[in-house]
């Protein structure tokens, strides 16, 4: 199979002929040793090509606007993106927010939307496509409404407050944003290359939820669930990232209809054979090999012995993705990524037989 194809197939509940990888390429460090190149921020066409050069089957891209990475260029040491979101030039893959465009509902009711069809919001996608020569599974990236509403349009002190006291307002917010995002989906449709879609919102902590699940049932499911519906409804299967311990909303998250949920966070408590037993005719796990131990500071073998744990566990009856539990970053020895790829094309192909 190739990669993409592999990839895919895994994602809609199949059995491909090798369990796939997916990965967030963060690393700078990696871009230099494999490529011999480094881009200022996270640049779709090097990451197809990293990935094509350490056999990766699949890699998210962003949307333009996704983080202000199209504003970076301007002078000076910060600058302010198309949502009025002013950052720091500091960080990587994307930078600090410093300040937000939201403080009280006069800000919102001068508010404007930004311009989803501007043609620069595809230009990572359209170079990922032409960099990719080994057909690996391109899937573009949205921003889901949690998110956009606590780091983007407010901080998460006012988006607090206003959850409390003018519950309302969230609600109008997340309701334009919703449509937004819809419409923007419909234009990234229309290039030919996509395998699949991602909707990445962050909803929990290492040990806890951001926003209680309460509120969360009450405001964002249904706005997230509208979202997933109209990007399937495009034609694609759909991922959602979600860092964190989710399982107060997992079987809601569940319910929405998407494909995959990536990175089943190690650290958080998701247990992939939990997730894998209890949603193993709905729901394609991406990740859980464990990125901020084991890949950090684990000897190569430890961290082939966690991609076997997790070939183990998630591989059995197809309907899995393996990944890193959020990102390749620059903290991981190159060594380490390349005992965690190799694990999997040595010991990854179905009929699944794994030592031990």
């Amino acid at each position: 199979m190739k990669p993409g194809e592999r990839f895919i197939t895994a994602l809609k509940g199949g059995i491909p002929d090798r369990v796939p990888i997916f990965e967030f390429l963060f690393s700078p460090k990696l871009q230099d040793k494999y490529i011999g190149k480094k881009t200022v921020l996270y640049d779709g066409g090097v990451i197809v090509e990293l990935a094509n050069k350490l056999g990766i089957d699949g890699v998210p891209v962003f949307t333009g606007g996704y983080c202000g990475f199209e504003f970076f260029e301007t002078a000076g040491d910060t600058f302010t993106d198309d949502w009025g979101v002013t950052y720091i030039k500091k960080g990587w893959p994307v930078m600090v927010q410093i300040d937000n465009p939201i403080k009280s509902r006069r800000d919102w009711k001068r508010y404007k939307m930004p311009d989803y069809r501007e043609p620069w919001r595809m230009k990572q996608i359209k170079d990922a496509i032409a960099a990719n020569k080994n057909d690996i599974a391109i899937v573009p990236c949205f921003l889901g409404p949690v998110t956009m509403l606590y780091w983007y349009f407010m901080d998460i002190t006012t988006f607090s407050y206003f959850l409390i006291e003018e519950p309302e307002l969230i609600t109008e917010i997340c309701d334009a944003y919703t449509e937004w995002t819809i419409k923007l989906a419909g234009e990234v449709a229309r290039i030919k290359g996509i395998d699949a879609l991602l909707l990445a919102d962050d909803w929990g902590a290492s040990d806890s939820l951001l926003i209680s699940p309460m509120h969360l049932k009450k405001y964002f499911i249904g706005p997230f669930g509208k979202i997933v519906k109209a990007l399937k409804d495009l034609g694609f299967p759909v991922i959602m990232h979600n860092d964190g311990k989710l399982w107060d909303v997992l079987d809601d998250l569940v319910d929405t209809g998407i494909d995959g949920y990536h990175p089943v966070e190690k650290a958080a408590t998701m247990d992939l054979g939990i997730i894998k037993k209890k949603y193993s005719d709905r729901l394609c796990p991406i990740g859980n090999v464990n990125n901020k131990t084991v890949m950090v500071s684990g000897t190569p073998d430890e961290v082939i012995e966690e991609a076997l744990e997790c070939l183990r566990i998630g591989a059995p009856g197809g309907r899995y993705i393996i990944a890193t539990d959020h990102s390749l970053h620059d903290d991981i020895p190159g060594e380490n990524v390349t005992a965690y790829i190799e694990a999997v094309k040595k010991y990854g192909n179905y009929p699944i037989r794994i030592p031990g």
